[in-house]
Protein backbone atom coordinates (compact mmCIF):
# COMPACT_ATOMS: atom_id res chain seq x y z
CA UNK A 1 0.00 0.00 0.00
CA UNK A 2 1.23 3.62 -0.74
CA UNK A 3 1.72 5.60 2.07
CA UNK A 4 -0.69 8.88 1.92
CA UNK A 5 1.17 12.63 2.06
CA UNK A 6 -0.72 15.05 4.26
CA UNK A 7 1.55 18.41 3.29
CA UNK A 8 0.57 21.44 5.65
CA UNK A 9 0.16 24.27 2.91
CA UNK A 10 -1.07 28.10 3.02
CA UNK A 11 -3.60 26.07 0.96
CA UNK A 12 -4.85 22.91 -0.96
CA UNK A 13 -5.98 22.38 -4.22
CA UNK A 14 -8.54 19.64 -4.82
CA UNK A 15 -9.13 17.67 -7.48
CA UNK A 16 -6.78 19.04 -9.34
CA UNK A 17 -3.69 18.52 -11.25
CA UNK A 18 -1.59 17.42 -8.78
CA UNK A 19 -3.39 14.12 -8.86
CA UNK A 20 -5.25 14.49 -5.31
CA UNK A 21 -6.93 11.05 -4.35
CA UNK A 22 -9.91 10.30 -2.95
CA UNK A 23 -9.75 6.81 -0.28
CA UNK A 24 -13.55 5.79 0.64
CA UNK A 25 -14.64 3.83 3.14
CA UNK A 26 -17.82 1.80 3.28
CA UNK A 27 -19.81 -0.61 4.66
CA UNK A 28 -19.14 -0.29 8.36
CA UNK A 29 -20.66 -1.21 11.32
CA UNK A 30 -21.30 -0.75 15.32
CA UNK A 31 -19.89 -3.47 17.56
CA UNK A 32 -19.89 -1.94 20.91
CA UNK A 33 -22.36 -4.07 22.48
CA UNK A 34 -22.41 -6.40 19.77
CA UNK A 35 -24.94 -9.18 20.48
CA UNK A 36 -23.51 -12.69 19.38
CA UNK A 37 -26.58 -14.46 18.65
CA UNK A 38 -24.92 -17.47 18.39
CA UNK A 39 -23.58 -17.42 22.22
CA UNK A 40 -26.59 -16.06 24.10
CA UNK A 41 -27.30 -17.54 27.72
CA UNK A 42 -23.20 -17.40 28.01
CA UNK A 43 -20.80 -14.97 29.81
CA UNK A 44 -19.66 -13.92 25.98
CA UNK A 45 -22.91 -13.21 25.09
CA UNK A 46 -21.49 -9.54 24.35
CA UNK A 47 -18.11 -9.84 22.44
CA UNK A 48 -15.18 -7.34 22.74
CA UNK A 49 -15.98 -5.15 20.03
CA UNK A 50 -12.52 -5.79 18.74
CA UNK A 51 -13.35 -9.77 17.90
CA UNK A 52 -16.55 -8.87 15.98
CA UNK A 53 -15.66 -10.24 12.50
CA UNK A 54 -17.07 -8.55 9.07
CA UNK A 55 -19.24 -10.84 7.44
CA UNK A 56 -21.57 -9.71 5.12
CA UNK A 57 -24.62 -11.42 7.39
CA UNK A 58 -23.24 -9.28 10.52
CA UNK A 59 -23.23 -5.62 8.37
CA UNK A 60 -26.65 -6.38 7.45
CA UNK A 61 -27.93 -7.36 10.85
CA UNK A 62 -26.13 -4.15 12.28
CA UNK A 63 -27.60 -1.67 9.65
CA UNK A 64 -31.20 -3.19 8.68
CA UNK A 65 -34.48 -3.42 10.34
CA UNK A 66 -37.65 -5.42 10.04
CA UNK A 67 -41.19 -4.13 9.45
CA UNK A 68 -44.20 -5.60 9.35
CA UNK A 69 -47.55 -4.81 9.12
CA UNK A 70 -49.50 -5.01 12.89
CA UNK A 71 -52.30 -7.09 10.99
CA UNK A 72 -50.13 -9.97 9.91
CA UNK A 73 -47.78 -9.53 13.52
CA UNK A 74 -51.44 -10.08 14.91
CA UNK A 75 -52.77 -13.10 12.63
CA UNK A 76 -49.11 -15.17 13.29
CA UNK A 77 -48.44 -14.69 16.89
CA UNK A 78 -47.14 -18.51 16.93
CA UNK A 79 -44.81 -18.33 14.38
CA UNK A 80 -42.63 -15.41 15.97
CA UNK A 81 -39.74 -15.65 18.23
CA UNK A 82 -41.44 -12.71 20.73
CA UNK A 83 -43.89 -13.24 23.53
CA UNK A 84 -48.17 -11.72 23.19
CA UNK A 85 -47.02 -9.36 26.11
CA UNK A 86 -44.12 -7.97 24.26
CA UNK A 87 -46.02 -8.29 20.62
CA UNK A 88 -48.84 -5.94 22.60
CA UNK A 89 -46.84 -3.99 23.72
CA UNK A 90 -44.86 -2.87 20.19
CA UNK A 91 -48.26 -2.62 18.85
CA UNK A 92 -50.07 -0.49 21.34
CA UNK A 93 -47.22 2.05 21.67
CA UNK A 94 -48.11 3.46 18.41
CA UNK A 95 -51.77 3.06 17.94
CA UNK A 96 -52.22 5.14 14.59
CA UNK A 97 -49.19 3.77 12.98
CA UNK A 98 -49.90 0.36 10.39
CA UNK A 99 -45.90 -0.89 10.71
CA UNK A 100 -44.06 -1.76 13.47
CA UNK A 101 -40.43 -2.14 13.42
CA UNK A 102 -38.04 -4.31 15.16
CA UNK A 103 -33.81 -4.06 15.32
CA UNK A 104 -32.45 -6.74 13.18
CA UNK A 105 -29.09 -6.72 15.41
CA UNK A 106 -31.39 -8.04 17.99
CA UNK A 107 -32.50 -11.71 16.37
CA UNK A 108 -31.05 -14.26 14.98
CA UNK A 109 -30.96 -15.31 11.23
CA UNK A 110 -34.04 -18.06 11.94
CA UNK A 111 -35.64 -15.15 13.91
CA UNK A 112 -35.57 -12.93 11.03
CA UNK A 113 -36.67 -15.22 8.44
CA UNK A 114 -39.71 -15.67 11.30
CA UNK A 115 -40.89 -12.84 10.37
CA UNK A 116 -40.02 -12.48 6.78
CA UNK A 117 -42.25 -15.49 6.65
CA UNK A 118 -45.36 -13.53 7.08
CA UNK A 119 -44.74 -10.58 4.93
CA UNK A 120 -42.23 -8.49 6.77
CA UNK A 121 -39.39 -6.62 5.36
CA UNK A 122 -35.85 -6.37 6.20
CA UNK A 123 -34.61 -2.87 5.13
CA UNK A 124 -31.78 -0.58 5.61
CA UNK A 125 -31.57 2.20 7.80
CA UNK A 126 -29.29 4.35 5.63
CA UNK A 127 -29.38 4.12 1.67
CA UNK A 128 -25.45 5.44 1.56
CA UNK A 129 -23.01 5.76 4.41
CA UNK A 130 -19.01 6.59 3.19
CA UNK A 131 -16.11 8.35 5.21
CA UNK A 132 -14.30 9.92 1.57
CA UNK A 133 -10.60 10.87 2.71
CA UNK A 134 -9.19 13.34 0.17
CA UNK A 135 -5.31 12.81 0.73
CA UNK A 136 -4.79 16.26 -0.89
CA UNK A 137 -6.27 18.30 1.37
CA UNK A 138 -6.55 16.15 4.39
CA UNK A 139 -9.91 16.69 4.70
CA UNK A 140 -12.21 13.27 5.78
CA UNK A 141 -16.10 13.80 5.09
CA UNK A 142 -18.53 11.77 6.91
CA UNK A 143 -21.76 11.10 3.94
CA UNK A 144 -24.99 9.90 5.59
CA UNK A 145 -28.10 9.34 3.57
CA UNK A 146 -30.87 7.74 5.08
CA UNK A 147 -33.49 5.51 3.40
CA UNK A 148 -36.41 7.52 2.76
CA UNK A 149 -38.52 4.66 4.40
CA UNK A 150 -36.60 4.74 7.47
CA UNK A 151 -36.70 9.05 7.36
CA UNK A 152 -40.32 9.09 7.06
CA UNK A 153 -41.31 6.17 9.94
CA UNK A 154 -38.73 8.86 11.94
CA UNK A 155 -40.58 11.40 10.94
CA UNK A 156 -44.36 9.49 11.97
CA UNK A 157 -43.13 8.44 15.25
CA UNK A 158 -41.97 12.08 15.99
CA UNK A 159 -45.53 13.34 15.00
CA UNK A 160 -47.40 10.78 16.91
CA UNK A 161 -45.09 11.33 20.04
CA UNK A 162 -45.92 15.03 20.02
CA UNK A 163 -49.75 14.40 19.48
CA UNK A 164 -50.02 12.81 22.51
CA UNK A 165 -51.40 9.57 20.75
CA UNK A 166 -48.53 7.45 21.66
CA UNK A 167 -47.60 5.64 24.90
CA UNK A 168 -44.19 7.48 25.10
CA UNK A 169 -43.79 9.69 28.39
CA UNK A 170 -42.45 12.73 26.87
CA UNK A 171 -41.06 15.24 29.27
CA UNK A 172 -39.99 18.04 27.03
CA UNK A 173 -42.21 18.59 23.75
CA UNK A 174 -40.42 21.78 22.75
CA UNK A 175 -37.26 19.43 22.39
CA UNK A 176 -39.09 17.18 20.46
CA UNK A 177 -40.64 19.66 18.36
CA UNK A 178 -36.97 21.54 17.74
CA UNK A 179 -35.63 17.41 17.13
CA UNK A 180 -38.84 17.32 14.68
CA UNK A 181 -38.60 20.56 12.89
CA UNK A 182 -34.21 20.15 12.60
CA UNK A 183 -35.14 16.63 10.76
CA UNK A 184 -37.43 17.79 8.22
CA UNK A 185 -34.89 20.99 7.49
CA UNK A 186 -32.15 18.46 6.52
CA UNK A 187 -33.44 15.87 5.53
CA UNK A 188 -31.76 12.58 4.80
CA UNK A 189 -28.46 13.64 4.08
CA UNK A 190 -25.97 14.62 6.69
CA UNK A 191 -22.37 15.11 6.39
CA UNK A 192 -19.31 15.69 8.49
CA UNK A 193 -15.66 16.99 7.54
CA UNK A 194 -13.05 16.23 9.69
CA UNK A 195 -9.13 17.05 9.31
CA UNK A 196 -6.17 14.36 9.05
CA UNK A 197 -4.30 14.91 12.29
CA UNK A 198 -2.36 11.91 11.83
CA UNK A 199 -1.57 9.63 9.39
CA UNK A 200 1.18 6.89 10.24
CA UNK A 201 1.51 3.37 9.43
CA UNK A 202 -1.32 1.87 9.05
CA UNK A 203 -3.45 4.48 11.37
CA UNK A 204 -5.53 7.09 10.60
CA UNK A 205 -6.58 10.37 12.84
CA UNK A 206 -9.34 12.76 12.20
CA UNK A 207 -11.29 15.50 14.44
CA UNK A 208 -13.20 17.98 14.39
CA UNK A 209 -14.26 20.35 17.42
CA UNK A 210 -16.63 17.05 18.54
CA UNK A 211 -15.43 14.37 17.71
CA UNK A 212 -11.91 12.02 16.79
CA UNK A 213 -12.00 8.83 14.50
CA UNK A 214 -9.43 6.56 14.36
CA UNK A 215 -9.13 4.90 11.31
CA UNK A 216 -6.72 0.72 11.68
CA UNK A 217 -6.83 0.73 7.83
CA UNK A 218 -5.32 -2.75 8.54
CA UNK A 219 -7.74 -4.25 10.82
CA UNK A 220 -10.56 -2.52 9.57
CA UNK A 221 -11.61 -0.93 12.96
CA UNK A 222 -12.81 2.04 13.62
CA UNK A 223 -12.80 3.92 17.17
CA UNK A 224 -14.91 6.96 17.10
CA UNK A 225 -14.71 9.40 20.16
CA UNK A 226 -16.98 12.25 21.65
CA UNK A 227 -15.44 15.20 23.17
CA UNK A 228 -16.91 15.99 26.85
CA UNK A 229 -18.93 18.95 26.85
CA UNK A 230 -16.77 20.60 29.76
CA UNK A 231 -13.55 19.78 28.85
CA UNK A 232 -12.25 19.65 25.08
CA UNK A 233 -9.16 17.57 25.66
CA UNK A 234 -11.40 15.37 27.91
CA UNK A 235 -13.44 12.23 25.95
CA UNK A 236 -15.92 9.65 26.27
CA UNK A 237 -15.67 6.05 25.93
CA UNK A 238 -14.92 4.74 22.77
CA UNK A 239 -17.95 3.75 20.18
CA UNK A 240 -16.28 0.87 17.76
CA UNK A 241 -17.36 -0.21 14.47
CA UNK A 242 -15.91 -2.79 12.41
CA UNK A 243 -15.24 -2.31 8.20
CA UNK A 244 -14.11 -4.42 6.29
CA UNK A 245 -10.58 -5.60 6.24
CA UNK A 246 -7.73 -4.07 4.97
CA UNK A 247 -9.89 -0.95 3.94
CA UNK A 248 -7.52 0.79 1.73
CA UNK A 249 -6.42 -2.47 -0.12
CA UNK A 250 -8.77 -1.20 -2.92
CA UNK A 251 -7.04 2.08 -2.98
CA UNK A 252 -3.61 1.02 -3.43
CA UNK A 253 -2.12 3.73 -4.80
CA UNK A 254 -4.49 2.80 -7.99
CA UNK A 255 -7.13 5.32 -7.69
CA UNK A 256 -9.54 2.77 -8.81
CA UNK A 257 -13.34 3.36 -7.74
CA UNK A 258 -12.37 7.09 -8.51
CA UNK A 259 -15.12 9.08 -10.37
CA UNK A 260 -16.21 12.24 -12.09
CA UNK A 261 -17.59 13.80 -14.48
CA UNK A 262 -17.10 13.86 -18.60
CA UNK A 263 -19.02 14.86 -21.64
CA UNK A 264 -19.45 14.71 -25.24
CA UNK A 265 -17.08 16.60 -28.08
CA UNK A 266 -18.67 14.43 -30.71
CA UNK A 267 -22.00 12.44 -31.96
CA UNK A 268 -19.54 9.10 -31.94
CA UNK A 269 -19.29 8.49 -28.67
CA UNK A 270 -16.08 10.60 -28.02
CA UNK A 271 -15.60 11.96 -24.59
CA UNK A 272 -13.34 14.67 -22.76
CA UNK A 273 -12.67 14.67 -18.77
CA UNK A 274 -9.86 14.73 -16.63
CA UNK A 275 -6.79 12.57 -16.60
CA UNK A 276 -6.62 12.47 -12.97
CA UNK A 277 -10.12 11.62 -13.10
CA UNK A 278 -9.26 8.27 -15.17
CA UNK A 279 -5.64 7.75 -14.11
CA UNK A 280 -4.84 4.47 -12.61
CA UNK A 281 -8.05 3.13 -13.75
CA UNK A 282 -8.21 0.03 -15.39
CA UNK A 283 -11.90 0.39 -17.06
CA UNK A 284 -13.28 4.02 -16.79
CA UNK A 285 -17.14 3.77 -17.46
CA UNK A 286 -19.53 6.20 -18.32
CA UNK A 287 -23.77 6.13 -17.49
CA UNK A 288 -25.77 7.55 -20.07
CA UNK A 289 -29.36 7.15 -20.53
CA UNK A 290 -29.61 5.00 -17.77
CA UNK A 291 -27.07 2.62 -18.84
CA UNK A 292 -23.04 2.03 -18.30
CA UNK A 293 -20.88 1.50 -21.11
CA UNK A 294 -17.19 0.57 -20.73
CA UNK A 295 -14.83 3.62 -22.73
CA UNK A 296 -11.50 3.22 -24.01
CA UNK A 297 -8.76 5.80 -23.19
CA UNK A 298 -7.16 7.00 -26.34
CA UNK A 299 -5.23 9.75 -25.32
CA UNK A 300 -4.29 12.04 -22.16
CA UNK A 301 -1.99 14.95 -21.32
CA UNK A 302 -1.16 15.07 -17.76
CA UNK A 303 0.36 18.90 -17.83
CA UNK A 304 -3.00 20.09 -18.77
CA UNK A 305 -4.85 17.30 -17.18
CA UNK A 306 -6.77 16.29 -19.88
CA UNK A 307 -8.00 13.41 -20.83
CA UNK A 308 -10.24 11.49 -24.46
CA UNK A 309 -12.13 8.59 -23.97
CA UNK A 310 -14.43 6.86 -26.82
CA UNK A 311 -17.52 4.77 -25.95
CA UNK A 312 -19.44 2.28 -28.15
CA UNK A 313 -22.45 4.12 -28.99
CA UNK A 314 -23.90 6.44 -30.96
CA UNK A 315 -25.13 10.11 -28.63
CA UNK A 316 -27.40 12.56 -29.96
CA UNK A 317 -25.79 15.65 -28.21
CA UNK A 318 -22.52 17.43 -28.28
CA UNK A 319 -20.83 20.13 -27.04
CA UNK A 320 -19.97 23.04 -29.40
CA UNK A 321 -16.56 24.62 -28.57
CA UNK A 322 -16.92 28.60 -27.76
CA UNK A 323 -14.88 30.37 -30.81
CA UNK A 324 -14.18 33.25 -28.55
CA UNK A 325 -12.03 33.24 -25.93
CA UNK A 326 -13.44 33.58 -22.34
CA UNK A 327 -13.76 37.29 -20.73
CA UNK A 328 -13.97 38.70 -17.11
CA UNK A 329 -16.94 39.07 -15.85
CA UNK A 330 -18.41 36.40 -18.21
CA UNK A 331 -21.73 34.27 -17.50
CA UNK A 332 -21.02 30.76 -17.25
CA UNK A 333 -22.43 27.97 -15.75
CA UNK A 334 -20.79 24.03 -14.31
CA UNK A 335 -22.06 20.79 -14.96
CA UNK A 336 -21.32 17.73 -12.84
CA UNK A 337 -21.33 15.08 -10.33
CA UNK A 338 -19.90 16.42 -7.23
CA UNK A 339 -19.54 14.03 -4.46
CA UNK A 340 -20.37 11.13 -7.25
CA UNK A 341 -23.48 9.64 -7.12
CA UNK A 342 -23.46 9.76 -3.07
CA UNK A 343 -25.24 12.77 -3.12
CA UNK A 344 -27.41 11.79 -5.52
CA UNK A 345 -27.65 10.60 -9.79
CA UNK A 346 -28.96 13.81 -11.17
CA UNK A 347 -26.75 16.43 -12.90
CA UNK A 348 -25.81 19.51 -10.51
CA UNK A 349 -26.20 22.75 -11.97
CA UNK A 350 -23.81 26.01 -10.54
CA UNK A 351 -23.20 29.27 -11.94
CA UNK A 352 -21.16 31.95 -11.66
CA UNK A 353 -18.84 34.31 -13.25
CA UNK A 354 -14.72 34.10 -15.01
CA UNK A 355 -12.90 35.45 -12.21
CA UNK A 356 -9.62 35.83 -13.82
CA UNK A 357 -7.68 34.72 -17.33
CA UNK A 358 -5.56 32.53 -15.58
CA UNK A 359 -5.25 29.99 -13.15
CA UNK A 360 -3.20 28.26 -10.13
CA UNK A 361 0.40 29.76 -10.01
CA UNK A 362 -0.43 31.87 -13.37
CA UNK A 363 -1.33 28.95 -15.44
CA UNK A 364 -2.15 30.55 -18.88
CA UNK A 365 -4.13 27.60 -19.91
CA UNK A 366 -6.69 27.56 -17.42
CA UNK A 367 -9.46 30.43 -15.73
CA UNK A 368 -10.40 31.16 -12.81
CA UNK A 369 -14.26 30.64 -11.95
CA UNK A 370 -16.28 31.45 -8.82
CA UNK A 371 -19.07 29.21 -9.07
CA UNK A 372 -18.50 26.10 -6.53
CA UNK A 373 -16.39 23.41 -7.88
CA UNK A 374 -16.55 20.09 -5.61
CA UNK A 375 -14.88 16.77 -5.84
CA UNK A 376 -17.00 15.09 -7.85
CA UNK A 377 -16.75 17.98 -10.55
CA UNK A 378 -13.65 17.19 -12.09
CA UNK A 379 -13.59 17.04 -16.39
CA UNK A 380 -17.57 18.82 -16.06
CA UNK A 381 -17.99 21.33 -18.64
CA UNK A 382 -18.15 25.05 -18.05
CA UNK A 383 -20.33 26.82 -20.59
CA UNK A 384 -21.08 30.37 -21.58
CA UNK A 385 -25.11 31.84 -22.15
CA UNK A 386 -25.07 30.63 -25.77
CA UNK A 387 -24.12 27.24 -24.46
CA UNK A 388 -21.10 27.02 -25.69
CA UNK A 389 -18.20 25.51 -24.22
CA UNK A 390 -15.61 28.00 -22.67
CA UNK A 391 -13.50 25.40 -20.12
CA UNK A 392 -13.24 21.73 -18.22
CA UNK A 393 -13.56 21.90 -14.39
CA UNK A 394 -10.45 20.77 -12.90
CA UNK A 395 -9.65 22.49 -9.35
CA UNK A 396 -10.47 24.47 -6.85
CA UNK A 397 -9.04 25.86 -3.39
CA UNK A 398 -9.72 24.16 -0.29
CA UNK A 399 -13.08 25.19 1.14
CA UNK A 400 -11.82 26.01 4.22
CA UNK A 401 -9.30 28.34 3.89
CA UNK A 402 -11.33 30.04 0.79
CA UNK A 403 -14.26 30.60 -1.20
CA UNK A 404 -15.54 30.91 -4.59
CA UNK A 405 -11.77 30.27 -6.07
CA UNK A 406 -12.47 27.11 -8.71
CA UNK A 407 -10.76 26.53 -11.84
CA UNK A 408 -11.41 25.46 -15.68
CA UNK A 409 -8.86 24.16 -18.45
CA UNK A 410 -9.31 26.66 -21.47
CA UNK A 411 -11.49 25.18 -24.22
CA UNK A 412 -8.70 26.26 -26.35
CA UNK A 413 -6.26 24.38 -24.90
CA UNK A 414 -8.99 21.45 -25.05
CA UNK A 415 -9.59 22.15 -28.88
CA UNK A 416 -5.55 22.09 -29.07
CA UNK A 417 -5.32 18.46 -27.45
CA UNK A 418 -8.53 17.30 -29.28
CA UNK A 419 -6.31 17.97 -32.56
CA UNK A 420 -3.52 16.36 -31.57
CA UNK A 421 -5.21 13.62 -31.53
CA UNK A 422 -6.87 13.87 -34.90
CA UNK A 423 -10.22 15.00 -33.81
CA UNK A 424 -11.57 18.38 -34.36
CA UNK A 425 -13.44 20.15 -31.75
CA UNK A 426 -17.21 21.23 -33.08
CA UNK A 427 -18.14 24.86 -33.24
CA UNK A 428 -21.41 26.62 -33.98
CA UNK A 429 -22.38 28.38 -36.86
CA UNK A 430 -24.56 31.11 -35.25
CA UNK A 431 -24.12 31.76 -31.61
CA UNK A 432 -27.41 32.79 -29.91
CA UNK A 433 -28.42 33.00 -26.07
CA UNK A 434 -29.92 31.11 -24.45
CA UNK A 435 -32.45 30.48 -21.82
CA UNK A 436 -32.61 28.07 -18.47
CA UNK A 437 -34.24 25.68 -20.46
CA UNK A 438 -32.16 24.99 -23.06
CA UNK A 439 -29.02 25.68 -21.37
CA UNK A 440 -29.82 22.65 -18.83
CA UNK A 441 -31.07 21.02 -22.05
CA UNK A 442 -27.71 20.83 -23.73
CA UNK A 443 -25.95 20.44 -20.53
CA UNK A 444 -27.83 17.47 -19.23
CA UNK A 445 -27.52 15.69 -22.84
CA UNK A 446 -23.94 16.39 -23.27
CA UNK A 447 -22.73 15.29 -19.37
CA UNK A 448 -22.33 12.09 -17.93
CA UNK A 449 -21.10 10.35 -15.01
CA UNK A 450 -18.00 8.49 -15.14
CA UNK A 451 -16.37 6.01 -13.17
CA UNK A 452 -13.83 2.87 -12.63
CA UNK A 453 -14.00 -0.03 -10.49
Amino acid sequence: MKKISIFILPFFIFCSNLNAKVIEFEKCFRTTNWWDYTKIGTEQEFPSPTEVKWTEENFIRATSYISVKKEDLLNNVKKLPISKKYLDKKINKYPRLDQVTFTAREYTKEDIEAFLSIGGKLKPYLEKHVYSLNTNNGILTELKIEHSDWFNHKIALTEEDLSGNSQTVVNDKETLRDLLNELKKRGRVSTKKFQVTTYAGDTLIVKNQREEYIFDLKSGILNKRFVSKGDVNTFTSDTVYKCPDNMSTNNDGENKGSSGTAFFVSNKGHLLTNNHVVDGCDVSKITYKDKDYNTRLLATDKTLDLALLKADLRNKSYLNFSGDEAKKMQKIYVGGYPLGKGLSDDLKISSGIVSSLKGFEDNSNEIQIDAAINPGNSGGPIINEDGELVAIAVSGMSKDKTEGINFGIKASAAERFLKSNDLKASSSFFSSSKNNDELLEILEEATVYTYCN
